[in-house]
């Protein structure tokens, strides 16, 4: 038990060592400025490279470490603007006790859904006979359900922002669309008020006009055209094949009872 106590010391002796190594390679100016701009942080810890538990000293300090290396009076990178901008915004959210609540919130979710996961598939490895998962790769498996999580909360983000652009854009068109209709309006408006003089001149022309219908005597009202009766052409036959008058033929009498 002492010799398997040992070991486990020295591995996580090893594990410490290598994990400071990392980070003094990773803290240097150009490797610093790379990290920041190369990609798109949705979580200020992932910014200032800390873990969901880390105090405001501990927050703090982190950033002074990374501001000193980035910032445009030490860094004469065109690039240190931008990056030390990033390393502040992340600073500034981290201080806002409302705003880091929601990120631990969403890291604790993150946590939670990584142990899940890891449970369920150590249960299916059990049956079939198989190691269970590394304990090494809980990491890389908890930042990865970060990232998911946090880019599912930027889609939704972005959804909500294009459904209230699209909300704002209709009130928009409809306000213009009453306006516009408002200016015709009061243009139809206009119009009717500038032509009612010569509407006016035009009725009275039309009520002078005595003789416009009927004749010169007339009451003005209208009259319904004469009655003219037809005649037959003087070639056509006077009487029909019976050798009565034609037109006045009235044997469909003799059916009646």
């Amino acid at each position: 038990m002492a010799e398997k106590s040992d070991v486990n010391s020295f591995l996580k002796e090893l594990q410490s060592l290598s994990t400071e190594n990392r980070r003094e390679n990773i803290m240097t100016m150009e490797n610093q400025l790379e990290r920041l701009l190369s990609q798109q942080f949705r979580n200020p810890y992932d910014v200032l490279l800390l873990t969901s538990e880390a105090s405001e000293e501990e927050i703090r300090k982190q950033y002074r470490s990374i501001s000193i290396l980035v910032h445009p009076d030490k860094c004469k990178d065109p690039r240190a603007a931008d990056a030390f901008h990033v390393a502040e915004q992340a600073y500034k959210t981290l201080m806002d006790p409302e705003k880091k609540k929601i990120y631990q919130r969403i890291m604790r979710e993150a946590r939670e859904r990584t142990e899940y996961e890891r449970k369920k598939e150590n249960k299916k490895r059990e049956r079939l006979g198989q190691p269970p998962l590394p304990e090494e790769t809980f990491e890389s498996q908890f930042r990865d359900m970060c990232t998911k999580l946090f880019d599912e909360i930027e889609e939704r983000k972005q959804h909500y922002i294009r459904l209230e652009e699209n909300q704002r854009r209709r009130e928009k068109e409809e306000l213009e669309n009453k306006r516009l209709q408002e200016k015709v309006k009061q243009m139809t408006e206009e119009e009717w008020e500038q032509t009612r003089e010569q509407r006016v001149e035009n009725w009275r022309k039309f009520a002078s006009k005595k003789s416009v219908i009927g004749t010169k005597n007339s009451n003005m009202q209208i009259r319904a055209p004469q009655t003219k009766m037809e005649e037959r052409p003087a070639s056509a036959p006077k009487v029909d094949a019976a050798g009565k008058p034609m037109g006045i033929n009235e044997d469909y009498k003799k059916q009646w009872k």
